[in-house]
């Protein structure tokens, strides 16, 4: 056959290409919405345009119908697609933060990272969950600390960035002197007016000696014929050569400011230290004030100097003038001895039992001679001489009495 030449179909015989192409329509019909490319195959692109108009050319009407849906139904259907994705992805953020803000840690604490103050003074930091653990620190009111962990009315806090604990209940997210702060102090200060600020109990407290001794005799108590020197001027620090008598006297003026924040009334026995009263008469006085108790505020000292920690004392059970007050005054010694070493770290060396001390033996009420420290041992010494130390030993001597009226 010449080149140009077209192939004629003999009369009758049956049209093999018509009938390809016509197969070919069916399968791809058939195929549906795979479409030819997901077949596992591509036609040629004259191919694809033959299948393309059979198709158009042997369609039944009925599926031209079909799928002669109207976009606006299927872009709707398409859109309420996209939505109900981005909702449960909206919602699955939700959860997840959720979870995340209410992830609790294996120590049983959820964990938050907030800014926290102080909403009072002295206010223990401890090294662990549990008023049995070391105070690492005392935060007066105001201060802030950053907050990363609650749980069981303890906060978890960052101080130094080192994990310690604050009990939550003296915490708040309150910023001292924002607008929010004002209305609460505000609203508090309404509510004072209203409420009394005493709490009914009223302490006596002496600071320890005075600037110049008196050696003049006095009775050791009531009816003795037993004699000791009045008062004397006391010890002074081995470093720093403070007087007792002045550092007493600081302690003492600071446990007075903590403990009328608190609700007490208290009677101090001398302001001064230009004064000139003997051991009984400082009981006296504590007697006739109307006080429940007595506290006495003094420095210890020994020539061994490696000596240190906190003591206090009181009368024995059996003791001739006073000895139906021992439970009541030992129960305030050891309060009071407890919290002292618990706000310091100093060594608690307990409650020691004498019936030596006129300052006890003339007492009508419960009494306890603190001994805050070993003016004596140098390390002790420094750290009483510091103001801040000053107030954790007045601050744990008031958190005593606290729990001895509990």
């Amino acid at each position: 056959m010449a080149r140009g030449e077209s192939r004629k179909r003999k009369p009758g015989t049956p049209d093999y290409r018509k009938r390809f192409w016509a197969a070919v329509t069916a399968i791809v019909v058939a195929a549906g919405s795979i479409g030819v490319s997901h077949a596992g195959f591509t036609l040629p692109n004259q191919a694809q345009k033959q299948v393309q108009m059979a198709a158009a050319e042997t369609e039944p009407a009925e599926q031209t119908a079909k799928k002669q849906v109207p976009n606006a139904a299927k872009q709707s259907l398409e859109l309420e697609d996209a939505q109900g994705i981005q909702e449960a992805d909206a919602a699955a953020v939700a959860d997840q933060s959720e979870l995340e803000s209410d992830k609790t840690t294996a120590s049983g604490f959820r964990s938050v990272d907030e800014t926290v103050y102080a909403t009072e003074n002295l206010l223990n930091v401890r090294s662990g969950c549990g008023t049995e653990y070391e105070i690492v620190t005392q935060l007066n009111q105001g201060d802030s600390v950053q907050r990363v962990g609650i749980g069981d009315g303890w906060s978890e806090v960052l101080y130094k960035d080192k994990s310690c604990f604050i009990r939550s209940e003296y915490l708040t997210t309150t910023e001292p002197g924002s607008e929010e702060a004002t209305v609460t102090a505000q609203g508090a200060e309404a509510d004072a007016q209203g409420a009394p600020v005493s709490n009914g109990r009223i302490v006596a407290i002496d600071a320890g000696h005075q600037a110049k001794g008196n050696p003049d005799k006095e009775p050791v108590g009531p009816g003795s014929s037993t004699m000791k020197a009045k008062v004397a001027s006391g010890t002074e620090g081995i470093s720093t050569k403070l007087p007792e008598y002045e550092l007493t006297l600081s302690v003492s003026k600071k446990l007075k400011r903590i403990l009328e924040e608190r609700g007490y009334q208290v009677v101090m026995i001398r302001e001064s230290n230009d004064v000139n009263l003997s051991n009984a008469e400082r009981a006296e006085i504590a007697n006739k004030s109307g006080a429940s108790i007595f506290v006495r505020i003094h420095g210890n000292s020994l020539d061994n100097t490696t000596v240190n920690g906190t003591l206090s004392m009181c009368q024995t059970a059996s003791n001739p003038y006073n000895g139906g007050l021992h439970a009541a005054s030992y129960s305030l010694s050891k309060k009071i001895t407890d919290s002292v070493c618990a706000a310091t770290g100093f060594k608690n060396r307990g409650v020691q039992e004498t019936d030596s001390m006129s300052g006890i033996n003339w007492c009508k009420i419960p009494v306890s001679i603190v001994e805050m420290g070993f003016m004596s041992n140098p390390e002790e010494d420094q750290k009483m001489a510091r103001d801040d130390y000053q107030e954790l030993i007045a601050g744990g001597i008031a958190n005593g009495i606290d729990a001895y009226y509990q």
